[in-house]
C-alpha cells in the first residue's frame, strides 16, 4: 500500500526538505503523521525523536509513491531482506524467489545489493 506524498508539492521551494529540517522547526509532516499512526505513537513523539536524531523516516523526497516507515528507538523492530547478484554468481530467478519469500514472511524492506550480472534485468 503506497501512499501519495502530496505534502512535498507544498514544500518544493524549501531550501532543505528533510524530516530533520522540519522536525527542528516544530513541523509535523504528513510522513511523520503516517508513521505515528502505523506505529501507534503520538505524532509529537515522532517529531521530537527525529529532532533528537533517535528516529528516521527513510523516504527520499524524489520518490512520491512509497510507504514511509519509522526506524528508531521508539518504533517497532523492522526486518530487512537483502538480495543481489555479483560478477561471480547471477541467478535472477533465485533472487525473485528470495523476494517472494521475504514478502510472504513480512519483510519491511528489501534491498538489492547487486554488484554484477545484468543489473537492468535484475532490477526489473
Amino acid at each position: 500500500d503506497f501512499i501519495m506524498r502530496d505534502w512535498l508539492d507544498n514544500h518544493k521551494d524549501d531550501k532543505v526538505r528533510t524530516q530533520m529540517y522540519y522536525a527542528k522547526r516544530g513541523i509535523i509532516t504528513d510522513d511523520m503523521r503516517y508513521v505515528a499512526e502505523v506505529e501507534k505513537l503520538d505524532p509529537e513523539l515522532v517529531r521530537s525523536e527525529i529532532e533528537r536524531g533517535r528516529l528516521i523516516i527513510p523516504a527520499n523526497v524524489n520518490h512520491k509513491h512509497l510507504k514511509p516507515m519509522a526506524i528508531g528507538m521508539a518504533s517497532s523492530c523492522k526486518i530487512n531482506a537483502n538480495i543481489g547478484s555479483s560478477a561471480l554468481a547471477s541467478d535472477i530467478q533465485g533472487e525473485i524467489e528470495k523476494v517472494d519469500v521475504s514478502l510472504k514472511y513480512g519483510a519491511d524492506t528489501i534491498m538489492d545489493l547487486s554488484t554484477g550480472g545484468d543489473l537492468d534485468s535484475i532490477r526489473e
